[in-house]
């Protein structure tokens, strides 16, 4: 058991945060701690936002029928909703036919000929369609006008679409944008239009598309707009009914607190969990959950039955229900999948390779991805074979020299696709290239052990309850590309009778050194075996810890290290109880 680590600098007491930020490359601390509204763009330097106005308000004004299409992810279903809300707000008799794709596909490629023939005279995407050339000429040549919202840094040339796309528009700095974030824009220049305030109504829907695409936080629009958003959230001011149930559902888990990093952990993963596995049905219910529908259905509920409940308790039901169901399954992928990997000995390469097959869930290969990535501390490639074409996902892996393993891809001239965030991405692979692939792979260095980079080294006897509150008192800052700070705790003393495992699925560790806690936690798996190797070290053991600063809200607020990775052995130091 050993890790590797690097440490960015010296943080000073009394100092922390700024000299946290500074390590980060950030400049101007107080913009970006405190960002305001003359952080945001003119939403008229986006490219042909006017003309997507013009035509849209005509629409709105012949009382047309339109077509929204609802992209398969947080950030398609939350700018949608965005778009069909403000819609009724202005024009509530108008009718508005909602598409929902039933796999996970992007685009207008699987609904395009519905499209076609249904009554509709003017389809919104959003979140899609830039590149979407020939469907979306097939749909004008149907006498159909098309706006597209997006933020897909993919061509446009060619597509006779109106396409808004911060991408594609030489006077917009903030590239960070999702497409929920573009519908923001476009709402606001709706609004100038019609002389009201709606669009800032949204911003709680912004914001939980914005933070379920990772969106860049370090862009302070962006930044900005998501504080908004979250701020709406946190004071109950936000007007989205579904968001408020499932932020409340989860208030437990997310140390009673709505930050950018909880929003990300506990409720975007019950959306997607529910786009990725749901029925159709509860996909369509959700949608409308989103969109303030005021429906009351029926569902059994274990002890009770059948129950009447409105549409937002439903769809939390039903996303609780696709959670589990998809934790399951990929913790029983990836339980597959290894025995591959050990059998054909892939572990032995510093990037994890692997071949999906059929029995795991095309839906979730990047999550299974991701849950390899963790258990064998290195980049993966999860990928399927299909004819000459391999194609799947790309996770990285923070720990491990390569940083943006998106780039490393791209680096190597062998991908065909390689489209997505830095550690999150899809790709595409001749099966002819897999084995240059491989042979690159072999000239590397194996990843041996993960490498941790922290903020500061402390000794436990110099650590004490202020440093941790310091930091921890900004727990809002951190989320997506601005990562929590990392620190390494080194000599920590404790008897064995002081450490103890919690929980009935005993996936929690815990012991304190003075009044610090020390938890290492998991979402499921059971920490049993690693507990039984600690206690049976010896009498007193020291531990050296990577962790984060928390408080514990549920905890008499103890301040807290959450504990990321650990090293511990024998110590003749006597640690007794209360000591």
């Amino acid at each position: 058991m050993s890790y590797k680590y690097k440490v960015l600098g010296k943080v000073r007491f009394g100092n922390e945060i700024e000299d946290i930020l500074r390590l980060k490359g950030i400049t101007n601390i107080n913009s970006f701690l405190n960002p305001t509204k003359d952080c945001v763009e003119d939403e008229l330097l986006l490219d042909n936002i006017a003309t997507a106005r013009d035509i849209l308000v005509d629409n709105i004004e012949k009382n047309n029928v339109i077509n929204l299409l609802v992209d398969c992810d947080c950030d398609g279903y939350s700018s949608a909703a965005l778009m069909y809300q403000y819609i009724k707000k202005i024009n509530p008799e108008i009718k508005i036919n909602y598409y929902i794709h039933k796999d996970k596909v992007h685009g207008l490629s699987d609904v395009v000929e519905e499209m076609c023939l249904d009554e509709s005279k003017l389809i919104i995407v959003s979140d899609a369609g830039t590149g979407d050339i020939v469907e979306c000429s097939k749909l004008i040549s149907h006498g159909k006008n098309v706006i597209i919202l997006d933020h897909h840094s993919i061509s446009s040339d060619g597509n006779p679409a109106i396409v808004v796309n911060n991408q594609l528009s030489d006077r917009i700095t903030d590239k960070a944008m999702t497409g929920v974030g573009i519908v923001y824009k476009f709402t606001k220049v709706l609004d100038k239009y019609y002389g009201v305030k709606y669009a800032d109504d949204y911003l709680d829907l912004l914001a939980f598309g914005m933070i379920g695409d990772r969106a860049d936080m370090m862009n302070l629009q962006t930044r900005y707009l998501i504080l908004e958003g979250l701020k709406q959230i946190r004071n109950k001011t936000g007007k989205n009914k579904l968001l408020r149930t499932l932020v409340d559902a989860q208030m437990y888990s997310m140390n009673n607190k709505v930050t950018i990093n909880g929003i990300g952990f506990y409720v975007n993963p019950l959306v997607n969990s529910l786009i990725r596995l749901g029925t159709y049905e509860d996909k369509k219910y959700m949608f409308e959950a989103l969109c303030n529908s005021d429906k009351m259905l029926e569902r059994k509920v274990r002890g009770k039955g059948i129950v009447i409940m409105t549409i937002q308790e439903y769809v939390l039901k039903a996303c609780e229900s696709s959670n589990r169901k998809q934790r399951k399954m990929i913790e029983e992928s990836a339980n597959i999948l290894s025995e591959e990997i050990e059998k054909n000995k892939l572990d032995q390469f510093p990037i994890i390779v692997c071949n999906a097959k059929d029995e795991v869930d095309k839906n979730s290969t990047g999550l299974i991805a991701n849950k390899l990535a963790d258990k064998y501390q290195r980049p993966c490639l999860l990928m399927r074979r299909k004819g000459d074409m391999c194609s799947g996902s790309g996770r990285g892996y923070d720990k491990c020299e390569i940083l943006d393993f998106n780039q490393w891809c791209k680096d190597t001239g062998l991908f065909s696709m390689v489209d997505g965030h830095p550690g999150a991405f899809g790709c595409k692979i001749s099966y002819e290239n897999t084995y240059k692939l491989f042979t690159l792979l072999s000239t590397m260095n194996k990843i041996d052990e993960p490498i941790y980079h922290v903020y500061n080294v402390y000794d436990a006897g110099n650590l004490h309850d202020q440093i941790i509150r310091n930091i921890a008192k900004y727990d809002f800052v951190w989320g997506n590309t601005v990562t929590e700070p990392l620190f390494l705790i080194k000599d920590i003393p404790c008897n064995k009778y002081n450490i103890f495992l919690i929980g009935s699925k005993q996936n929690k560790i815990e012991f304190k050194y003075h009044n610090i806690k020390f938890t290492k936690q998991t979402r499921s798996n059971s920490l049993n075996a690693l507990y039984k190797d600690i206690v049976t070290t010896g009498e007193n053991i020291k531990f050296n810890v990577i962790g984060r600063f928390a408080i514990d809200a549920r905890d008499h607020n103890c301040p807290q290290v959450i504990i990321e990775d650990m090293i511990f052995e024998k110590s003749n130091i006597v640690h007794g109880f209360g000591v």
